[in-house]
């Protein structure tokens, strides 16, 4: 049950969501009297609304890539309009996700307002304790929610909090940073105690109502509880699920001729990384990719099995290391790859190093010789597959919703490329997207604010708004069972070929 809570903090950057005031739920109220502490003055938020869009409009790759600028002008009045004293500093934040939500690109995003959902819980607050899956279009209760079992694991939820699933989402995706609705849900499913808290208010317990795996229809009151409880209710009613983390690294032989590895994240882990180090300290991460395919070398294996399950991302200088380990020919990771050049983004590449040869070097130049505001084409070189330790047997790769970032942006080289077989299903995150965050920070809330500096396109020259969909789709993981069941069918299907 604690899984997702954990989980949400760790995809802050990713895991948005506010209550628009209008169309509040029961429990939202604000009552308490304005302090300094708790509120923003008028003038102070009103500026922080205008920063906001004028940050927006001029350091976002395309802000009305899929929303009018007479749309977007008209929110932002709304929202000025609504600011017409002094306001609640929660409330406002969730003001700041709708306005970044509107453009629905999920790398255009804050972490304020969940920010407040955990400050509320680590100060002795409490939440739902809802834990869920999708499974298609039905969320799906993965753990319990009480002690009760009136409201099973496999129980099909229908409604929350008196909302229909489909009015909760829509609420929802108005709120949330993403570009489809298979990525609404997969952040959704990161992290609902949360969301609940913030769309809800602090209320003692919420009504769900359900159907069974029986068929039998229901509603039930779910209590609220704190960190501690949680965690006591977790010790009492043990979840079984496999455990999977694609935050760690790992690789062994599977037997019968298959090799596993888990890459981790395409970043410094905090132990390579050490105390003061950045996150893209690369040093680790190719002593462990030399490690793997030596290991591999041994084996003997003819089929190599690549797990992005759960796979947050992070950047190509990382994965290059492994995608060259594969390869047969030289690659990249875009047909396309623009950039604009805005005087926030110019600022935060000035002290950037590169050298000439790599990509960060190109686009650092790039990004310097252009006039700010202007867009440009980045001509990426190609990579060429290692010299040594190259893996020449059957490639597979496993994804799902969670692979995020450049985790679907090495699936849809692979795909592209004929590198390998995709496995598992289709990733919440797009092939084809814009991306490659920069920041700003707003003068009186402090909220950090990404943008995407970049539009790229899979290799494949492919801009369908959608994930990487699998070559060889896999059944989803029943809820209840502590095998990897998907990991055991992806064995079956190699294994019979």
């Amino acid at each position: 049950m604690l899984r997702h809570l954990l989980v949400s903090i760790a995809f802050a950057l990713w895991l948005t969501i506010g209550a628009h005031p209008a169309n509040a739920t029961p429990g939202q109220a604000e009552a308490a009297p304005c302090t300094p502490d708790t509120c923003y003055a008028q003038a102070e938020a009103q500026k922080d609304l205008f920063v906001l869009f004028r940050e927006l409009r001029e350091n976002h790759f395309d802000l009305y890539a899929r929303r009018s600028a007479a749309d977007y002008d008209r929110l932002y009045k709304e929202l000025l309009e609504e600011v017409d004293g002094p306001i609640r500093r929660t409330r406002f934040h969730r003001m700041l996700h709708r306005l970044l939500a509107y453009g629905n690109v999920g790398h255009a995003k804050t972490e304020v307002a969940l920010l407040d959902g955990l400050a509320h819980l680590q100060q002795g607050g409490s939440v739902i304790p809802l834990s869920i899956r999708y499974h298609d279009d039905n969320m799906i209760l993965e753990e319990w929610a009480d002690e009760s079992e009136t409201l099973p694991p496999g129980a099909s939820i229908i409604s929350i909090g008196g909302l229909a699933l489909g009015e909760f989402e829509t609420r929802a995706r108005v709120l949330i940073s993403a570009d489809t609705d298979r990525l609404l849900r997969a952040q959704l499913e990161q992290g609902l105690p949360i969301y609940l808290y913030l769309m809800f208010g602090d209320v003692e317990d919420l009504e769900i109502g359900f159907i069974r795996p029986d068929g039998e229809r229901g509603n039930h009151r779910v209590r609220a509880r704190t960190y501690q409880e949680l965690m006591a209710l977790a010790q009492e009613r043990p979840v079984k699920h496999p455990e999977f983390d694609g935050a760690t690294r790992a690789f062994h032989p599977l037997g019968d001729d298959v090799f596993y590895l888990r890459p981790g994240p395409f970043s410094a882990t905090a132990e390579e990384r050490g105390e003061d180090g950045a996150a893209y300290v690369i040093d680790g991460f190719r002593a462990f990719i030399d490690k793997a395919f030596t290991a591999l070398a041994e084996s003997e294996a003819g089929n190599l099995v690549i797990d992005l399950r759960g796979n947050g991302g992070g950047d190509v200088s990382f994965s290059d290391l492994l995608i060259a380990r594969i390869a047969d020919r030289p690659f990249t990771f875009a047909s396309r790859y623009a950039v604009r050049a805005s005087k926030t983004t110019k600022v935060a590449w000035s002290e950037r190093e590169g050298s000439a040869e790599t990509i960060s070097g190109i686009i650092a130049r790039g990004i310097a010789d252009a006039e700010p505001g202007a867009t440009f084409e980045v001509n990426l070189p190609l990579v060429t597959p290692a010299e040594t330790g190259r893996f020449e047997g059957r490639v597979w790769v496993l994804v799902n919703r969670h692979s995020y970032s450049n985790a679907a942006v090495v699936a849809a080289q692979v795909q592209d490329y004929g590198f390998g077989t995709l496995m598992g299903e289709s990733t919440a995150d797009l092939a084809t997207t814009y991306g490659a965050v920069e920041s700003f920070t707003l003068p009186h809330s402090e909220a950090l604010v990404y943008y995407p500096k970049a539009y790229m396109v899979r290799p494949s020259g492919d801009e369908t708004v959608a994930g990487v969909q699998p070559d060889v789709p896999l059944p989803l993981q029943p809820v209840g069972t502590s095998e990897d069941r998907v990991l055991a069918a992806a064995l079956a299907h190699i294994r019979s070929r």
